[in-house]
């Protein structure tokens, strides 16, 4: 599988025209979405006339351009190698992130741009800090995710999760090596226009993953025009008054095989949540999870678990809503969240949890707490009352919103 995997890479490197300049009217929207979502800081410099001028002067920011030179027609000798002029040491993150907030100082128009991105809530993690330290941090993490995407799919680094998220291809191959160092003279090629200090390290990793199809975090978008449409209609249209609960998150659990669209547990978590909703508990069923299990899965478990309730139990698609990002406990409870505000699901009404018993009973324990704090930073939801051994109570939280790059199928 990854050697025909990596022939399509080749190929698809070899037929583009990467010595062209990007073109700005017809822009990879694959690569436009990834970036927004793990990368939004530098979506917002990049849409900024006056921010974006004042970083292409600086003379300090200027050397971390200059310090990527034009490749050499030859392979390079291992992916470190290609991606080694890429990354952001510790003392690069400082220098830059110190000299980002010197010129925010007294700016008005970068005033205006931490405005917006405090509006946007993606960084709500910081959002109580000063906005000197509210930037730098932004900056940091930023920074810390592109090293992430780079180690990993550019030199094969194993991931946080190995089985799940690693790169898709034999990264010590001759053709892997050929591919990216192509991909990384794209990355520079692109940036030439403007030469944003951070533009060829950005343009890297986002080349990797859409070369590695590694695209779960964008892959159904628009949710709100497509999957999720008729039930959006809906909500508008609902008194979450005349309901004990606001919705019904069912969670799910991957198959271990490529030929089950859904597992044991999935079905289970799918019956014991239709008896909620049969009793009138919510007016909305909010099914999540991913291309997760197996590795590279072709099968997305909230898309099925939809099919699912449609096809077999008659559930009205409008009272449906997919999440179809998360790929674990952690950010099926944060996506969920995401979605019950974009989506006008009042978030001071309790909502329902439902999975097995063993699930419930970790996703309402400390251990989870933990882990939500160890690998998002913060807690997504708060947990009240457990209704039975497979129904829990809960509150999202707005922090949510939060973006974590260094999770980038899912950040």
């Amino acid at each position: 599988m990854k050697k025909l995997l990596l022939f399509s890479l080749v190929m698809a490197c070899a037929l583009n025209s990467w010595g062209q300049t990007k073109d700005q009217d017809h822009p990879n929207m694959t690569k436009v979405r990834l970036q927004e979502k793990n990368f939004y800081l530098f979506s917002v410099v990049e849409n900024d006339t006056e921010v974006k001028r004042l970083l292409m002067a600086d003379e300090l920011l200027k050397t971390y351009w200059d310090k990527i030179t034009t490749p050499s027609e030859s392979i390079p000798k291992n992916g470190q190698e290609t991606i080694a002029p890429f990354l952001w040491s510790e003392n690069d993150i400082q220098t830059v992130g110190k000299r980002l907030v010197e010129l925010s100082k007294g700016n008005a128009k970068f005033k205006e741009l931490l405005n917006k991105l405090r509006a946007s809530r993606q960084y709500a993690n910081f959002e109580k800090a000063p906005d000197d330290e509210y930037l730098y941090k932004i900056w940091e993490q930023c920074a810390k995710g592109l090293d992430t995407v780079l180690e990993v799919y550019g030199a094969g680094k194993m991931p946080f999760y190995k089985n799940i998220d690693s790169v898709s291809f034999d990264v010590k191959s001759k053709r892997y090596l050929y591919a990216i160092s192509m991909l990384r003279a794209e990355a520079i090629e692109d940036a030439q226009e403007t030469q944003l200090f951070f533009q060829p390290s950005l343009n890297f990793a986002l080349n990797l993953l859409y070369a590695n199809h590694k695209v779960e975090a964008v892959r159904y978008d628009p949710l709100d025009q497509k999957e999720n449409a008729k039930a959006i209609q809906t909500i508008k249209n609902t008194d979450f008054k005349a309901y004990p609960y606001a919705s019904i998150v069912v969670l799910g659990g991957g198959p271990e095989n490529y030929r089950d669209r859904l597992s044991i547990a999935g079905k289970i978590n799918l019956q014991l949540a239709m008896k909620e909703y049969r009793s009138k508990k919510a007016p909305f069923i909010i099914v999540s999870g991913g291309h997760v299990h197996p590795y590279m899965t072709p099968y997305c478990e909230a898309v099925e678990m939809k099919r699912e309730l449609i096809e077999e139990y008659g559930a009205p698609e409008e009272s449906i809503i997919i999440e179809p990002y998360a790929r674990h406990t952690t950010t099926n409870m944060r996506n969920a969240t995401r979605l019950m505000v974009e989506y006008g699901i009042p978030l001071d009404q309790k909502s329902l949890v439902v999975t097995n018993p063993s699930h419930s009973a970790y996703t309402g324990g400390e251990t989870f707490k933990k882990r939500c704090q160890d690998e998002l930073g913060y807690q997504p939801v708060d947990f009240h009352a457990r209704l039975s051994p497979t129904t829990l109570e809960f509150t999202g939280n707005r922090v949510s919103f939060h973006q974590n790059p260094n999770q980038p199928l899912d950040p």
